[in-house]
């Protein structure tokens, strides 16, 4: 409970889904505004850009993120639409749910992530263990590998205090594709890896590049939570993304991800060309 109270006096992001439509419904995401009279106000919510709208006694489901940890809770709605002051100045609609009796740690393992398998082309992944496995049990693809072309150095990777994650610097682990991602996790199918290779809760680093995006690669630091077969040498991986040191440069990285999700999401939506958007 002391994340929740935490998190929403940093008015963090907080997703919501009717109880019975989650895993068939998007979350609607807006942000926790304060805590009152047992309930939490919430800013408007939205999904993939359009305003959502839950009845009174609507059954909640909710994530929200604290630290690097996921947690999720059940709750329900008190009062759908009401005026809340941010300042002087500004007013904005905004809904009370009603404060959860308990909040437990989540996977979100069947919540709706944007599909991205149709993109054309696709978004390549370079994925780097956080630390080397102690038991050797690894082959690296592209690091110092059977070809014997990769760079030998001790930096396995790291954060600085500003919040910019650097991967090692050696070349990566395996490469992969990015087929689903939510602003909290991310689904990739890894290339040339055994299930023996990549186990579930391992720490490690990614690197992507957006379509359209300007500002260069994103770089995470995620935890593995799911990892099974899909055919002879790829395996898929579902991942937690960590966040960092300072809130707002991970904050920024992740509004960058949700903007290209969201505008995916609504070109799938009209029908569109999927290589339209990785021209545009």
């Amino acid at each position: 409970m002391e994340a929740l109270v935490q998190a929403c006096a940093r008015n963090s992001p907080v997703e919501i889904v009717q109880t019975d439509l989650a895993g068939v419904e998007p979350f609607a995401r807006g942000r926790m505004l304060e805590i009152e009279s047992g309930v939490i106000v919430l800013e408007e919510v939205q999904v993939i850009g359009k305003t959502a709208k839950f009845g009174k006694q609507t059954p909640l489901l909710g994530y929200f993120r604290f630290g690097s940890r996921l947690f999720e809770f059940r709750s329900r709605v008190m009062s759908s639409a009401k005026p809340v002051k941010l300042n002087r100045a500004t007013l904005v609609p905004a809904m009370d749910i009603l404060m959860p009796e308990e909040v437990e740690e989540g996977q979100r393992r069947n919540v709706f992530r944007i599909p991205l398998a149709a993109l054309n082309p696709p978004i390549r992944v370079e994925f780097w263990y956080g630390s080397m496995p102690a038991d050797g049990n690894y082959t690296l693809q592209r690091g110092q590998t059977k070809e014997g072309d990769g760079i030998t150095c001790s930096f396995e990777g790291g954060e600085t205090e500003d919040g910019t994650v650097l991967v090692p610097s050696r070349r990566a682990d395996w490469l992969g594709t990015l087929i689903d991602a939510s602003d909290v996790g991310l689904g990739i199918n890894i290339e040339n890896c055994r299930l023996s290779e990549l186990k579930q809760f391992t720490d490690c680093y990614i690197r992507f590049q957006l379509p359209g995006d300007d500002d260069g690669p994103l770089t995470f630091r995620i935890e593995t939570r799911q990892v099974r077969s899909i055919r002879e040498g790829v395996i898929r991986v579902g991942c937690l993304i960590y966040e960092g040191k300072d809130r707002w440069s991970h904050a920024a990285k992740v509004r960058r991800l949700w903007s290209f999700l969201t505008q995916w999401q609504r070109k799938v939506v009209r029908i569109i060309d999927p290589t339209e958007l990785g021209n545009a």
